[in-house]
């Protein structure tokens, strides 16, 4: 069989719903080149996650340097990935020596560049409120000014405003950083009255139009009865329960669909039919001073959606308890297969775990149905990406995904789906997790001679238990800012105070508050480095409810305060 194309698709966590539009454009559009893809994604957030578990997801990226790869399409996010792992990352890429395709981003030395043409769309938003609504003094909040995506969006205000013969100057237009920091600043100026109040504000992003709205309304400024607000992107959330955001859903599926066509040409010099799905258009909201919702908008996306008998049936799903049974590593990755069934529309599922001199090898395989398929007693070392494919003849799509829990490494798990365009949700995230704290405690355990039953019962019990605190640290870790105790962990894990804490400090060393301590100077030091967040915005996203309490803890285990941290980084 002729060797098909190989695409490595270089994404941050499928967590965001741009990125996974993005995904699944890129995805369609390769199945449609009849190019096979392998999607190199983490699982985690790496500017939230403690240093040994990102070092070791980031062993997902050491695949683009094993060879097999034709090009790569590299979707770039700051926010959720961090300044040095996107160094690392992209010195990956350079000695790839392969072609690299980025998505809407700004202009790279080396790598190409798709990008999204924002003007026409953003018009739209604007001449919705001069149209619809007769606005006429209305500004406008874009992101940076080093962005292509805002200059964009400013010069479209610009432009239909002059199309409508209505005044505008450098007053009316911001610059801003696409997060809620420059919204919140914004609405203060409006509120102290150093800048005078508009009849509408159209915002570059929702993020931004969210924190906008808020912060008015906590002013005591009404929207839109005061001034009314608009964002882009179309992110599926509202701005509070009373006010919905009017916005632009900016056709993220056929940004990714163009960025592989543009790859695939210049892979193979052959240009590729076009993929398309309408995937775009204004999402009306109540933030403008509409006041129905067009029906057409409360339609999910068939090719997205999840039925909802297939949610209820798995939401009980009872993975955790079912693997804490498990008395052996293959024992384990068999019960894991079967509960595959909580991933939608599943097509495969393989498990590789690491051998003898850390070579990889297929330990657990299934299809759709969960029952483990026969592997060859002697499975080969996988050395190269192309070695994960099935050989299938058509297109695979293939998510890979570390498996590890901080320092220990296990393995890579690889997921496919019936679907062309389908990838992952939190479903998955789940089963990866519980599948990792489920070979940790068979890594930590030593050889020992035939037990007793009374003796597997106890250490049954003890791996329950090793579990149950592997989730509380993956808890404190995804969300430090939370404030947390004694009595909600005991709660969540239903275990006894004594034994939580005793069993926490012989698991991971140090009591749960040292941890947590540990964890949320670690964010704070990641914040510190990669935001301009000031030190109040920085201390409550760590969970203080002080700042000099922050700075105190920071300076105890640093040895800095976090101002003279974030200077010694420059």
């Amino acid at each position: 069989m002729k060797k098909r194309p190989l695409i490595g698709l270089i994404s941050p966590v499928l967590a965001r719903n741009h990125t996974r539009n993005i995904v699944r454009g890129a995805i369609a559009q390769a199945h449609g080149c009849g190019c096979d893809v392998i999607v190199l994604a983490p699982l985690i957030h790496f500017t939230y996650c403690t240093k040994d578990h990102a070092a070791a997801e980031e062993d997902i990226f050491s695949l683009i340097g094993s060879g097999g790869f034709d090009g790569f399409l590299y979707i770039k996010d700051d926010t959720t990935m961090g300044s040095e792992v996107i160094r690392r990352l992209e010195e990956r890429l350079v000695q790839s020596h392969q072609y690299v395709m980025t998505v809407d981003e700004r202009e790279h030395p080396v790598f190409d560049s798709t990008q999204y043409d924002d003007y026409d769309d953003f018009g739209k938003v604007v001449a919705h409120l001069i149209d619809v609504h007769g606005y006429r003094k209305i500004y406008c909040l874009t992101g940076p000014a080093d962005s292509f995506q805002a200059r964009t969006r400013l010069r479209a205000y610009q432009d239909k405003m002059s199309e409508h013969g209505l005044f505008y100057d450098e007053s009316c237009y911001t610059y801003g950083t696409f997060w809620v920091d420059s919204a919140m600043a914004y609405a203060e100026s409006l509120l102290s009255g150093e800048r005078a109040m508009p009849e509408a504000i159209v915002c570059g992003n929702d993020i931004m139009a969210m924190s906008l709205i808020k912060t008015l309304q906590a002013g005591g400024i009404r929207v839109p009865e005061d001034v009314a607000v608009t964002g882009y992107d179309g992110f599926p959330f509202s701005a509070n329960v009373e006010v919905t955001l009017t916005t632009y859903a900016r056709n993220h599926f056929q940004l990714g669909a163009d960025a592989v066509r543009r790859l695939f040409r210049n892979m193979t010099g052959i240009v590729c039919s076009k993929v398309r799905r309408p995937d775009s258009g204004l999402l009306i909201g109540n933030s403008c001073g509409c006041t129905s919702i067009p029906a057409r908008q409360l339609l999910p996306d068939a090719s997205a959606a999840v039925p909802k008998m297939w949610e209820e049936d798995v939401f009980a799903d009872d993975m955790a308890f079912d693997l804490s049974l498990a008395e052996s590593v293959p024992d384990a990755l068999h019960r894991a297969l079967r509960h595959s069934r909580i991933l939608y529309q599943v097509k495969g599922l393989q498990i590789y775990l690491f051998g003898k001199q850390d070579a990889l090898h297929l330990a657990a395989s299934c299809g759709s149905d969960g029952m483990p398929e026969p592997l060859s007693p002697t499975q080969p070392a996988v050395t190269a990406a192309p070695q994960f494919l099935r050989g299938s003849d058509a297109p695979e799509v293939l998510f890979l995904s570390p498996l590890h829990l901080h320092r220990q490494r296990f393995g890579m798990i690889a997921l496919s789906f019936e679907a062309p365009d389908r990838v992952y949700d939190r479903n998955y995230l789940h089963f990866v997790s519980t599948l990792e704290a489920t070979l940790a405690r068979f890594q930590e355990m030593p050889p020992e001679p035939a037990l007793s039953g009374s003796a597997i019962l106890r250490n049954t019990r003890l791996g329950q238990i090793s579990t149950k605190l592997h989730k509380v640290h993956e808890n404190l870790t995804n969300a430090p800012e939370l404030q947390w105790s004694v009595e909600m962990l005991c709660l969540e894990t239903g275990l006894p105070r004594s034994t939580l804490q005793k069993h926490y400090k012989e698991l991971f060393g140090v009591s749960i508050f040292e941890d947590l301590i540990r964890i949320r100077v670690e964010r704070a030091k990641q914040l510190l480095q990669d935001t301009s967040l000031s030190l109040t915005e920085i201390s409550a996203r760590c969970g203080y409810t002080t700042e000099s309490y922050f700075m105190k803890q920071f300076k105890k285990l640093t040895g800095m305060t976090p101002s003279e941290y974030r200077r010694s980084l420059r």
